[in-house]
């Protein structure tokens, strides 16, 4: 326990054993004559309540020795004093003063009592001075509001709220503001809805409270719920408003996601007419500039610093921290070291907020500067500052140095603290070092190694198993957190769920999808179902085929946000329904939502998918008029795209000349867009645009194995043997080869692989009587072999059997034959180069015949086969 420091403790409250103690006294000279005037409690009450606490006490004692005997309100400011400094053996002397004096009983000592002993952790004593009152002597509201207080304070929320039933059933006892604010907030933290909306109810009954004080109580309850809705309807139901109204629906609308919804009010706070009392304080400005910084609204931000300017709060530090962090988030690394410069004093928090910007932005080399700038201030870096440092590398940016660096950290975590009292938080980032570097060893080795762990640490493995192209081990990892008891949270779910896009894992979806579900109705689960999870499920379902399940999804969220958008209108696109994707893009526009680069992108591949021309030239125009994003490369090469496969490739070269001059593209930066044109070239048969554009490429990329295979292809495509024959000969002589044709299904959650004219597979033998079966039901109904696609000079018979045993339709026949005619079924299969033209005629065929789905992801698309027909139209 800690003293009043300058004293003993013991005995604290009895005269000093010498009478010379006096001779410079701070006691009055009247105290010493009239032992009983009031004025020496004034004086105690007056010291106490300017914090003087030491000579409060010291003057207590004085007048003690002198044979004054203090009153209520003396004992009841020193037991007040005693609660700030924690003394408890100093309240517990005051307490029993207050008995031997006959003031135990008295209204203020006793509810300063129960206050002493609630902030000493003595909850018991305080409850044993409340029950000592006698039934005969009605309890006080003071008394009651103290006790409920004490319980509420210390987390025990259910007897609080029960001492409250207890007050309402008491005669003659009246609730006052404190009491409902004490238990409104028991309320809040407990989340007991029910008694909260009685409790509600109970104040609109009793007109005589402070209307704007019990508000301001129920709105912050209410967003502390997430019940949003209600917490503006309060807001809304309001008379008369102050700061703290305002501020208590931004700040609960911002800690819930709704920050367009805050940044309204504070614009309706700023914009309101004649200028308001109330006006914007510094908790206003904290709360805007978060949400500002998590929806990247830089001009509202610096709208809001100006303001800052202008009230004098921009040198605050807070303010500074919130500057900084916003425009790290924004993007204005530059904007943000100036406010960190300007700052007249800063804290660790300073330095976080910078270093953070930096490691948002990828700006490693000045995050490191920072850093050791921050050594030299003799600021000394906290946990938050490592971690920090550790997650500042992103996978694409990782050199040796930066992972040298990173060891470095860790070593140096190591030695200055002991390994057990390191934070999870550090251990955390240490793990994501680790797998940034692909030190993916090094990484579960930390793991394995930690004596505690939380939902990140799960988390940051299975996100970097994910990063590394390790899926089965990041499912197997998620399986693991469940068996040890750990509850995954949203941002769980969207990792695993991406795992689930990447392995092209429908079924595996399913489950998870059902498991979330389950999680969100179950009472104790931290998850609730929020837009990242719907996102990511949206996605996911997308990814794997079953773009109907994303629609529902999506229909289904009760809330979307651009990224809900943009992966609708893409899935669309990949999956060949263009329309849709524009229709998805008109209904964004119309529920306010910008779009932003990703969005475009995705538009403008529905357009190339579907050889809209003129759409596609409209909606790259209008890119950089409805978001504020430029063209980047990727948009420049579904144009080119878009152009060459529609056959205008006059504009597809112009576009690449436009994109190189636009972005300031050379040599091998630029290869990707004459690669796309290339393709288009081999896709159209264009043979001498195609030869001279795989020249092109050839110059600056002579190893380049896709352009040496497309061009061996466009000349065997016109009868140019020879020259096909050349090109195969240089790739064997520079040792490229072509990426073999390989395709899989999952059966049973069983991944089946098949390469052309396989004869490794344990069912080969069904396999190939299935495949002759169905090429028999085909070839009844009209199919005829496209042998002019064989890419090899052989006659017509050894050309058929080189479609025929294509690793797709090893596959599918491996799938019917393992599922059979299931009612709305479908069979999915996945090959890693672009499907064959003969193959895609052959899978429209099958799917009338076997009366199934089948749905086939090639490495540019989707194609969905029914009933004869496939999704893209026949367009690709």
């Amino acid at each position: 326990m800690t003293t009043v420091s300058s004293a003993p403790v013991q005995p604290l409250l009895l005269p000093a054993p010498s009478p010379r103690a006096h001779t410079s006294s701070a006691l009055p000279r009247n105290a010493r004559r009239d032992h009983s005037i009031p004025s020496s409690s004034s004086l105690i009450l007056h010291k106490t309540m300017r914090g003087e606490f030491s000579q409060s006490f010291q003057l207590f004692r004085e007048l003690l020795a002198s044979g004054w005997t203090p009153d209520e309100f003396a004992l009841g400011s020193l037991l007040k004093a005693s609660s700030t400094l924690s003394d408890c053996c100093l309240g517990e002397q005051l307490h029993a003063k207050s008995i031997r004096a006959g003031l135990a009983s008295e209204r203020g000592v006793r509810t300063s009592l129960v206050a002493m002993y609630s902030a000493n952790g003595l909850l018991g004593e305080a409850r044993h001075v409340f029950d000592e009152v006698p039934l005969a002597e009605e309890v006080d509201v003071p008394t009651w509001n103290s006790v409920i207080s004490a319980y509420a304070f210390h987390g025990y929320y259910d007897e609080c709220l029960l001492l409250f039933g207890a007050m309402l059933g008491a005669a003659q006892l009246t609730p006052t503001d404190a009491t409902y604010a004490i238990v409104i907030s028991a309320c809040s933290a407990s989340k007991e809805v029910r008694i909260g909306k009685a409790i509600h109810a109970m104040i609109q009954k009793y007109q005589m409270l402070d209307e704007i004080k019990m508000h301001n109580s129920l709105i912050s309850m209410y967003a502390k719920w997430g019940h949003l809705e209600e917490a503006q309807k309060v807001f809304e139901a309001m008379a008369a408003r102050d700061v703290v109204s305002w501020n208590a629906i931004i700040s609960g609308l911002e800690q819930h996601g709704e920050c367009e919804n805050a940044l309204a009010f504070l614009r309706r706070l700023a914009g309101l007419k004649p200028p308001p009392v109330v006006q914007p304080n510094r908790i206003t400005f904290l709360s805007a500039l978060s949400a500002i910084a998590t929806i990247s609204g830089l001009k509202l931000g610096k709208e809001v610093h100006a303001r800052l300017i202008r009230s004098n709060l921009d040198g605050e530090t807070s303010t500074g921290n919130s500057l900084i962090t916003m425009y790290g988030k924004c993007g204005e690394v530059a904007t943000g070291r100036l406010t960190f410069e300007r700052l007249p004093s800063r804290d660790v928090i300073s330095w976080n907020s910078m270093l953070s910007g930096y490691a948002q932005n990828s700006q490693l080399g000045s995050c490191y500067e920072l850093f050791k700038a921050m050594q030299l201030s003799g600021s000394r870096p906290d946990f938050r500052t490592m971690t920090i440092l550790l997650c500042a590398m992103s996978p694409g940016s990782v050199s040796s140095s930066s992972c040298r660096l990173g060891r470095e950290i860790h070593g140096y975590l190591v030695r200055r603290a002991a390994v057990k009292s390191l934070p999870v938080s550090v251990y955390n980032g240490i793990v994501t070092m680790y797998f940034k570097c692909d030190r993916v060893g090094d990484a579960e080795k930390v793991f394995k190694g930690m004596s505690e762990r939380d939902s990140h640490t799960w988390n940051s493995m299975i996100d970097g198993c994910l990063t590394n192209e390790r899926c089965r081990d990041a499912t197997m990892l998620f399986v693991e957190m469940h068996t040890q008891g750990f509850q995954p949270d949203h941002s769980t779910f969207s990792i695993i769920l991406t795992v689930c896009s990447r392995l092209v894992s429908v079924e595996l979806g399913k489950q998870l999808h059902a498991s979330a579900v389950k999680q969100c109705l179950h009472a104790s689960s931290p998850l609730t179902f929020s837009l990242s999870v719907n996102n990511a499920l949206v996605s996911m379902y997308s990814k794997c085929g079953s773009i109907d399940d994303a629609a529902q999804v999506f229909g289904r969220m009760p809330k979307r946000d651009v990224f809900s958008w943009t992966a609708m209108i893409t899935g669309f696109a990949h999956h060949g329904m263009a329309y849709r994707s524009l229709e998805s893009f008109e209904a964004m526009k119309a529920d306010g939502i910008r779009p932003n680069a990703v969005t475009f992108l995705g538009l403008l591949s529905a357009c190339a998918h579907a050889g809209l021309v003129e759409e596609g030239t409209h909606y790259f125009n209008l890119m950089s008029k409805e978001s504020d994003a430029e063209p980047s490369i990727e948009h420049y090469a579904c144009l080119v795209d878009l152009f060459g496969r529609s056959g205008q490739f006059e504009k597809a070269e112009a576009t690449i000349e436009i994109a190189t001059s636009h972005l300031g593209l050379e040599g091998v930066s630029c290869l990707w867009l004459w690669k796309v044109l290339l393709g288009a070239c081999h896709a159209r048969k264009q043979l001498e645009l195609g030869i001279r554009v795989g020249r092109r490429i050839l110059e600056v990329d002579p190893d380049d194995e896709t352009t040496h295979v497309l061009l061996s292809n466009i000349y065997a495509a016109f009868g140019l043997w020879k020259d096909a024959l050349e090109v195969r000969r240089l790739m064997r002589e520079k040792g490229l080869k072509k990426e073999a044709g390989c395709s899989w299904v999952e059966i049973g959650n069983r991944k089946h692989v098949f390469v052309a004219a396989d004869g490794f597979h344990e069912n080969r033998k069904e396999i190939y009587e299935k495949l002759e079966e169905l090429d028999e039901k085909c070839r009844d109904i009209g199919y005829v072999p496209m042998t002019d696609h064989v890419r090899h000079d052989v006659d017509e018979a050894q050309k058929e059997a080189v479609l025929r045993y294509h690793s797709e339709r090893l596959a599918v026949s491996f799938a019917l034959l393992h599922t059979g005619k299931r009612k709305g079924g479908a069979i999915r299969v996945i090959k890693n180069l672009r499907v064959c033209e003969d193959c895609h005629r052959w899978m429209k065929f099958v799917s009338e015949v076997e009366g199934m789905e089948i749905i086939l992801r090639d490495s540019r698309r989707f194609h969905s086969f029914r009933k004869g027909k496939c999704s893209c139209g026949d367009y690709w």
